[in-house]
């Protein structure tokens, strides 16, 4: 049996095909502009934030208890799950928390994908994991509210 490299995932993964799921999802909802920036935005927090191995698990409990739309908060909180990303995730909580801990960006950077190098690290991984979802959270929040404002006159909040 042949093994593909992440790289021919990538390939085959067409991202019209995703945007046009996403799209979908969005236009045929039955939710409130409001209730769908929640759903992405919760995607995008937990996806962002260092509960890996239990995002799923949480983007749906939360989906459910919030009433949140479950469809669109899967798509965004699987993103983290993206080869490429993985990194810069890891990169931008660690660097965060640094900011936070020491009041500067850390030059020397230990190995993140090894786990004992991670768990040594792991509070500054952490607070800024939580800090940097926080952040863009919101942001995307924001964003997603305005475009939906704009581009989406379904429903009235």
């Amino acid at each position: 049996m042949k093994m593909m490299s992440y790289q021919t995932v990538l390939r085959r993964l067409k991202l019209d095909k995703v945007k046009k799921a996403i799209v979908s999802e969005i236009k045929c909802a039955e939710n409130t502009n409001t209730t769908i920036a929640l759903s992405l935005t919760l995607g995008l927090f937990l996806a962002f934030s260092p509960a890996w191995g239990f995002q799923t698990v949480l983007a749906i409990s939360l989906a459910l208890l919030f009433k949140l739309n479950k469809v669109l908060t899967l798509i965004t909180v699987n993103i983290s799950s993206i080869p490429p990303l993985i990194p810069l995730i890891i990169i931008a909580g660690y660097q965060t928390g640094a900011l936070l801990l020491h009041g500067e960006f850390q030059k020397d950077m230990p190995d993140l994908m090894n786990l004992k190098a991670l768990g040594e690290n792991y509070l500054q991984f952490a607070l800024g994991s939580l800090v940097a979802a926080s952040v863009l959270g919101l942001f995307f929040y924001f964003t997603f509210h305005l475009i939906l404002k704009k581009y989406r006159k379904i429903k009235a909040e």
